[in-house]
């Protein structure tokens, strides 16, 4: 191996996903527990130690979602990254971008890095960037990249070819350590130290002062508000009626079970069905509705029919009526326009006034660190703004993985507020729920609604089978401290290479495998790139779930293996929607525009019972 002078001071920064295991890897380079066995947070963290004779300053940036785009990582993790290098003392000799050898690496997973270090770190970052893998000794680097292929050795190739591996479970790795200092050295003498965009961090430092500055603002104004809601309370513990509404994964259920101090809600699965559950919390008589969620990126005429009436169910025919509705909103990912118009439209069911009755719940509250809720909220911009504006800026933040009981209190005490400023509120026959005008014949809408199944049926048995294919993986053990080598698995599941193929292949990103498009003129049409970019981002969003919650899926005891037949069926139905929707995009468009079915509409009675004050 070559040699370079080594450097008496050594400063590094730790890049990768969320589950990159970048905390063990700072650990096993300074041989200490240095860093928190976290890496979910929003925040920086520094490590510094003497190592093979150095001054060692690491950095641990915040990290992304595996499968996630860099549009959909939070705002706050996004200036985080930028910010981690000026956190070094000096200038920054080498980026480690982390990879868990353990976790398939596919297309998509060598997009959202790319994306997230070239929007971060500039174009620059790859010429002095190395890759260091992290295992538990079951593989090596070598066998790793060849069954991951292209995506994973496209990416080494942007780094040089640079490369070192970490095992977890190694009682020694500091000739690893040395080795490692060894390439930083060579990295450095050939590229120099990396330059960081002066520009580009004092934009990013203003930001941030803004936007601590508008969250101290924001703060203020939800206290003085919950003060004044305060003194028209007159009951100080009413009974409470809740309901959870949602996307999917953003943990209604979770929240449910955590209110009630209860595995009551199917947390970690898909909720179907509308359930109920009540109990006794800190004095007070609390039932809780969870219903079905929504997805993220479709917009809500995809959201099934069945779905919508499990919904309407949950809010109108209750008796007495929900007095609370708890609109669950992910942490872990940002909120855009997008998602603006995804919510809006799917709680126009719930008629225009619900609104009054609505608190902001933001779940996985961990993800924060240091960073306080109004910060995301001003950092997200407009999009959420807009929405807690909306609700009057009734909003909470739940950590589901805390057992303090003062978190759960202080909820519970914003919604005895906002329905003591309610109380004389009625919702009235002229007060409709926001539906689009009715366009279309009744053969369209049929053929609106056959579409949304055929996506749906889609989602559900790839969700289905990828559940089935973890637990099948673990052989029925949650409990690991690191998902397994999902490849080498597969190799030993004596399956036939077609099941195999079909279980999951390195070709098959996301939705790939089924949804191909025959050319690039295909690939860059209109509703055909769009609808397949977000199965293929709301895929990214269920990798991630599952990845959060793997340990909690055996809780259930209801995976069962799907059919191989079932999925190929699915995903030939979909491509074959979605290239009709390529040939007859311009006749069909304004069809498309089609909300929902009449039958869906509020009738007049149950219009009385949504909401009612009793």
């Amino acid at each position: 191996m070559e040699k370079a002078t080594p450097a008496k001071e050594l400063n590094v920064a730790i890049v990768g996903s969320k589950t990159s295991q970048k905390y063990l890897a700072g650990n096993i380079i300074l041989g200490k527990n240095a860093f928190p066995a976290d890496d979910a947070t929003f925040d920086s963290v520094i490590g510094e130690g003497e190592v093979c004779e150095r001054r060692v300053t690491l950095v641990k940036s915040p990290g992304w979602h595996r499968g996630y785009q860099l549009c959909d990582t939070p705002e706050l993790v996004r200036m985080e990254m930028i910010l981690s290098p000026s956190l070094c003392p000096q200038r920054l000799h080498a980026f480690l971008l982390v990879i868990n050898a353990e976790q398939p690496f596919r297309d998509v997973n060598k997009k959202a890095a790319q994306e997230h270090l070239h929007h971060c770190y500039g174009e620059k970052v790859w010429d002095h960037t190395l890759l260091v893998f992290s295992h538990r000794g079951h593989t090596t680097a070598g066998e790793y990249i060849g069954q991951e292929g292209p995506p994973l050795r496209s990416l080494l190739a942007a780094c040089g070819g640079r490369r070192h591996v970490l095992c977890v479970e190694a009682t020694d790795n500091s000739v690893k350590v040395r080795e490692l200092f060894e390439q930083i050295d060579i990295l450095v003498a050939k590229n120099g130290c990396y330059q960081t965009d002066s520009r580009l961090m004092q934009g990013v430092k203003e930001r941030r002062e803004e936007v601590v500055k508008k969250a101290e603002e924001l703060s203020q104004c939800s206290r003085r508000q919950r003060q004044t809601l305060r003194t028209l309370l007159l009951d100080p513990k009413p009974s409470l009626r809740v309901l959870m509404v949602g996307w999917v994964f953003s943990g209604k259920s979770a929240t449910g079970n955590r209110i009630l101090k209860a595995k009551v809600f199917h947390s970690g699965e898909r909720t179907i069905k509308l359930l109920k559950h009540c109990g006794t919390v800190a004095g007070r008589e609390i039932l809780i509705t969870d219903t079905p969620g929504w997805w993220k990126f479709f917009p809500s005429n995809f959201t099934p029919a069945a779905l919508k009436s499990e919904i309407l169910d949950a809010a109108s025919l209750c008796s007495p009526p929900p007095s609370v509705v708890l609109l669950a909103v992910p942490l872990d990912t940002s909120f855009t326009d997008e998602q603006k118009r995804v919510t809006e439209d799917n709680m126009r069911l719930l008629g225009k006034r619900v609104w009054r009755h609505v608190i902001v719940l933001f779940t996985f509250g961990d993800t924060l660190g240091s960073k306080t809720i109004e910060q995301h909220i001003e950092s997200e911009g407009k999009p959420l703004r807009w929405l807690v504006d909306k609700c009057g800026k009734r909003y909470h933040v739940l950590d589901n993985r805390s057992s303090a009981d003062g978190q759960v209190t202080e909820l519970l005490e914003k919604m005895e507020e906002m329905v003591a400023g309610n109380s004389s509120f009625y919702l009235s026959e002229a007060d409709e729920p926001q539906l689009e005008p009715h366009r279309g014949d009744k053969k369209t809408e049929e053929k609106n609604e056959y579409r949304a199944k055929e996506i749906t049926e889609q989602l559900n048995v790839e969700w289905n089978r990828k559940n089935w294919e973890k637990y099948h993986i673990m052989g029925g053990n949650w409990s690991l401290s690191a998902p397994p080598n999902f490849s080498e698995a597969r190799q030993s599941s004596g399956g036939s290479e077609e099941e195999a193929a079909m279980a999951h292949s390195p070709k098959d990103d996301q939705f790939n495998a089924g949804l191909k498009v025959e050319s690039d003129d295909d690939a860059a049409s209109g509703s055909l790139k769009i609808m397949k970019g977000l199965l293929e981002r709301e895929w990214g969003r269920r990798e991630a779930s599952m990845e959060l919650y793997y340990d909690l899926f055996a809780e259930t005891g209801n995976l069962s293996e799907p059919d191989v037949d079932e999925l190929r069926k699915s995903r030939d139905k979909v491509l074959l929607w979605l290239k009709t929707q390529h040939t007859t995009s311009g006749r069909t468009a304004k069809r498309e525009k089609t909300r929902r079915k009449r039958k869906h509409c509020l009738t007049p009675m149950r219009r009385k019972k949504l909401f009612k004050t009793c």
